[in-house]
């Protein structure tokens, strides 16, 4: 059974699950799931082998803090220990999709900006390689230190009272935080290195070739399921 079979079938049978052993589960779930440098597989495994020992002590009577203890964190994290690394290519595919998926629609917007802008005015299509890199250096940085982010204040409500708009507020502020910082370099970083044009026409076809590419990857990983 791969992965993906795997998720589903945890969906179908966590629906099994009591409220009170469903919450204690999630807790489990979320943290295992959110070590991202942990086996993707082998961690699914051991998840589905949880709820399976969870619903066979719940035909009894039992609860999940009969079973587990009453401190679901601290058991995940022992889970945690026992399991492989996730290999560092999949981490990096990953980030990689996350990047592409912000990138595509990034280059569309500006390929129907600047050719609605074109219909009236002269525009400039030049980038500078140097200063793009370094504000694309700066987009890639930004993205890994938001899900970074997301996911400590994920962790954090899990084993501390934190209320969810307490939550969602600070990451909207830490993102807002970058992206006022992205806007600043972009405005104020000066035009450096090889000057390459690139006309609207050819970022409107490139960001719907990786707008595309993004959604038949998540097609075809959904079709395994």
């Amino acid at each position: 059974m791969n992965t993906q079979q795997l998720i589903k079938l945890n969906n179908e049978k966590r629906e099994l699950l009591s409220e009170e052993n469903e919450a204690y589960y999630s807790d489990i779930l979320i943290y295992v799931r959110l070590q991202l440098n942990l086996s993707e597989h082998s961690s699914e495994e051991v998840l589905m082998e949880i709820l399976d020992h969870l619903l066979e002590a719940q035909n009894v009577g039992k609860t999940a803090t009969d079973v587990f203890g009453n401190k679901p964190i601290e058991y995940a994290r022992t889970i945690i220990n026992e399991l492989p690394k996730e290999n560092k290519r999949n981490i990096f595919l990953f980030f990689l999709r996350v990047v592409a998926s912000m990138l595509g629609p990034i280059l569309i917007i500006r390929g129907m900006l600047l050719g609605i802008s074109s219909m009236f005015t002269t525009i400039d299509e030049t980038l500078h390689l140097m200063t793009l890199a370094i504000i694309g250096a700066y987009i890639i940085i930004y993205v890994i230190a938001v899900i970074a982010f997301i996911i400590k204040r994920i962790r954090y409500s899990l084993t501390h009272d934190s209320s969810s708009f307490k939550d969602s507020l600070l990451v909207g502020i830490f993102a807002a935080l970058g992206m006022g910082i992205l806007m600043m370099i972009t405005y104020f970083l000066p035009t450096w290195g090889p000057a390459v044009q690139f006309p609207w026409t050819l970022s409107l076809i490139s960001g719907a070739v990786i707008w595309l590419i993004v959604y038949f990857t998540k097609k075809r990983r959904k079709a395994h399921i």
